[in-house]
């Protein structure tokens, strides 16, 4: 009870965090020249092309949570530990592993375990043959849908309530959650569009997050 107490006051104060990170990507976004190139462009469109699928279709829940376990299998992997039993089915999954901590945990919500495959994919093809370059418009547009995918599939994911929060607590879960995933996503726009400045967006973050707890800390210790 009291180490939960102390996990959710740590989420708490990493609040201002959030709010940096948040404003500082906002910042960035707004930077980006609507003068899309062609792969730009196909990028878009792979975004746009799942939303409608998933708004107009189907949601693919199965693939999400193959996806969802194979990535707490990969990071129990990582972290030497065994896998025991690993179950999927279209209405939730589970993994038994012999270690676990909040990486293990926390891992499926910010790593797009699809947009990476399509992207190992994507330079084995260049790397192996010669008309490689022929398919990047393909990649950026399944790079696109892939990431979209991760990002809306994770979203509604956490609307219910996640048994794989317990360990960090769940507003410390969310909190990262929130903040990998923007550094991922400001990473990748920073890959993509040059007027998305990656380590702008980070310096950004880092000075609004000192200013907003020095702010706080006058507020509240050093008001007269």
């Amino acid at each position: 009870m009291i180490l939960k107490t102390i996990k959710s006051v740590l989420g708490i104060l990493l609040l201002p965090v959030v709010f940096a990170v948040a404003s500082s990507f906002y910042e960035q976004f707004g930077f980006i020249d609507i003068n899309f190139t062609k792969g730009q462009i196909y990028f878009l469109w792979g975004v746009t092309a799942y939303c409608l699928f998933q708004l107009i279709l189907i949601k693919p829940v199965y693939l999400y949570v193959l996806g969802h376990e194979t990535v707490h299998v990969l990071a129990t992997w990582l972290c030497l530990g065994r896998v025991t039993r690993f179950h999927v089915t279209s209405r939730g999954g589970s993994v038994s592993t012999t270690k676990t901590n909040i990486f293990i945990k926390l891992s499926p919500y910010f790593i797009p375990i699809y947009a990476i495959l399509i992207t190992a994919a994507y330079f084995f093809i260049i790397k192996m043959f010669l008309w490689g370059f022929l398919v990047r418009p393909y990649y950026m547009f399944l790079f696109g849908a892939t990431l979209s995918f991760h990002i809306i599939m994770t979203i509604d994911t956490i609307k219910v309530k996640q048994p794989d929060f317990a360990k960090a607590g769940h507003i410390m879960s969310l909190v990262l959650i929130f903040v990998i995933n923007m550094i991922i996503i400001a990473g990748i726009l920073g890959l993509f569009f040059n007027s998305f400045s990656f380590l702008s967006f980070l310096r950004s973050s880092y000075y609004s997050s000192v200013d907003l707890y020095r702010t706080i800390f006058i507020r509240l210790f050093q008001y007269k």
